[in-house]
């Protein structure tokens, strides 16, 4: 193999991590640390956004041996220091409920579920592939609000929001919120981006629909907080108990970079879920 072949790789690699530093930035102490998952589940799924029974135990032992804690996102927001974390689990799988639930409440954890209030109780229309994945019922997701969990919208459908109209995009964010507070008879404070995606005018929609801030998949500069694009880390099938050290504790900042970059890239192609049909 010519030796310009195996040098290319790397030299690659380099521009891809200088681009991340300087596009995204090192990552602020300021900025509250945040970990989403999606399914837990011992099946497989051709979209790799699961993590396995094991696999998630394994992470909930981790955090809870190195003194870690969660709490609520208003309490993460105004106090940012110290070993608190916010546990995410997007789309309120009906799995969370059956296989994260038990793992956390044995751990004395608790986290934020963001259920798509159209697929409450419902299969999705996205996933596709070797099995489909039932989203809890609203009787789970009150069972778990009272053990402390807390609920925010994922919106009402689970679309891209800079595509839709004023109208849709109202049903998306303010829509969603009056919805899901009829469903659970609770405030809705916070939402959270479908895909990760969003634009100002989205932004405008969420902060107008009465939201007190939204999350993001990602930060776009990771040495500011937006309080409307929040950044968290999602936990993918791939990941192991030492990718989770370095995003937790965001140190060294050389392999840091890398798992932010590997989640950001893996992240932009969960885009075309929606459109992808296996």
């Amino acid at each position: 193999m010519p030796i310009y072949l195996i040098l290319i790789i790397p030299f690659l690699y380099a521009v891809g991590w200088i681009y991340w530093y300087f596009r995204h930035g090192k990552p602020s102490s300021e900025l509250p640390k945040a970990l989403s998952f999606h399914k837990i589940t011992d099946l497989p799924e051709l979209g790799g956004t699961f993590n396995t029974t094991y696999q998630f135990e394994s992470y909930m032992k981790f955090l809870k041996r190195n003194g870690y804690a969660t709490g609520k996102i208003s309490e993460l927001l105004k106090d940012r220091s110290g070993k608190k974390v916010l546990i995410f689990f997007d789309d309120a799988y009906e799995n969370v409920y059956l296989k994260a639930f038990p793992i956390m409440k044995k751990f004395g954890f608790t986290g934020v579920l963001c259920p798509i209030v159209d697929y409450i109780g419902r299969e999705n229309q996205w996933d596709r592939g070797i099995n489909r994945f039932k989203h809890m019922t609203r009787e789970m997701l009150i069972e778990m609000k009272e053990e402390g969990f807390e609920i925010i919208s994922h919106s009402s459908s689970h679309r891209d929001l800079r595509k839709l109209t004023d109208g849709e995009l109202e049903t998306e964010t303010a829509g969603s919120k009056k919805k899901l507070e009829e469903i659970l008879l609770t405030e809705i404070d916070y939402f959270i981006y479908p895909f990760g995606l969003y634009d100002k005018r989205v932004k405008r929609a969420v902060k107008n629909a009465g939201y007190k801030g939204a999350f993001a998949s990602y930060n776009e500069k990771n040495n500011r907080i937006d309080r409307f694009a929040i950044g968290r880390n999602t936990m993918y099938i791939i990941d192991t108990l030492f990718d989770l050290k370095i995003i937790i504790e965001r140190k060294p900042l050389f392999l840091f970079g890398h798992e932010d970059q590997k989640g950001r890239i893996i992240n932009w192609f969960s885009r075309f879920s929606g459109v992808i049909k296996i």
